[in-house]
């Protein structure tokens, strides 16, 4: 079974895809069978990346049933090490309006691809596609840049997508459901006081549904004196979401990127020996290692039916 890593962020314009996209090609250069999915929904541009201007398919296709599987909308890269690409669609309402029971089909189609590694590109914001696809993965990277606006778009990301896990954790009809919705909150404290005033339990129950969410981040466009006080925002997050965000990476400010996005073909392959090209490659190096993990637990015996 595939590993599923999403990557979101808070606001558009943090270089989102060039990591995404770098990243997958990296993982595919190492031996890993990667297949790319295009989630972000009227944004989606990964597979000008990679030269391709016109995909035959796209996720519309699949929306639709145009093509009845999702493999049969995938598009291989041959020359990028067998790359695996869903090119995602422009904002139609077929796509911007996905109902619930598309949505699930979609998800659980995904879950099916033949792969080592799932790549998934999250769209910028908060709306409800982006944070649900952001938080039905394995593994969840944020990414940010070294400025207080974008500090800030990111908070306001993982606050949202924290309190959507925790009320997805509740039947949707349920009491403590329907009154979590009607709210606005502040922090997580708001969220699990309440549910537990509403029914007792609820507490645990909430803070449960966050056990093991430790998204990783990553600082693109990082310079000498733009760099984020990394010990304050861990403080600021643990204080009000609980929970642990470790350093994945922070790729410099580079024009190697901005002249790779011009020649369409991703900074890694176009100039590896680029600064930024390096912290990519250190940052697939640190995703690869905790594939393994997932790969290796996965492969464990399940301890009931052993017994």
């Amino acid at each position: 079974m595939a590993v599923t890593i999403s990557i979101g962020s808070g606001k558009g314009g943090t270089g989102k895809t060039m990591l995404l996209c770098n990243l997958a090609l990296l993982l595919a250069k190492k031996g890993k069978k990667v297949c790319l999915v295009d989630l972000d929904i009227g944004g989606a541009d990964a597979h000008l990346l990679f030269g391709l201007f016109e995909p035959k398919y796209s996720l519309t296709d699949f929306l639709t049933r145009r093509v009845e599987s999702i493999a049969d909308a995938l598009h291989t890269f041959y020359s990028f090490n067998g790359l695996q690409l869903l090119p995602g669609t422009g904002s139609t309402l077929q796509t911007a309006n996905m109902t619930y029971q598309e949505k699930q089909r979609l998800l659980k189609s995904i879950s099916t691809l033949d792969a080592d590694v799932v790549l998934i590109d999250v769209g910028a914001g908060t709306s409800y596609n982006s944070l649900d696809f952001f938080m039905c993965t394995d593994v969840q990277i944020c990414v940010a840049m070294p400025e207080p606006t974008s500090i800030m778009d990111f908070y306001t990301f993982l606050q949202l997508a924290t309190i959507r896990k925790v009320l997805d954790s509740f039947l949707s009809h349920s009491e403590v459901s329907l009154l979590l919705k009607k709210q606005n909150f502040s922090s997580l404290t708001d969220v699990f006081e309440l549910a537990e005033n509403t029914q007792e339990g609820a507490r645990e129950k909430a803070q449960q549904a966050l056990y093991g969410f430790n998204p990783l981040l990553v600082i693109n466009r990082n310079i000498s004196n733009g760099k984020v006080n990394k010990t304050k925002l861990k403080e600021l997050v643990a204080k009000y979401l609980g929970i642990d965000i470790p350093l994945l990476g922070e790729i410099p400010e580079d024009q190697a990127v901005s002249e790779a996005l011009r020649a369409y073909i991703p900074v890694c392959e176009l100039s590896p020996d680029a600064p930024s090209s390096i912290a990519l490659q250190n940052i697939a190096d640190k995703i690869e290692k905790v594939i393994e993990l997932f790969q290796n637990y996965s492969s464990q015996p399940d301890p009931i039916e052993k017994a």
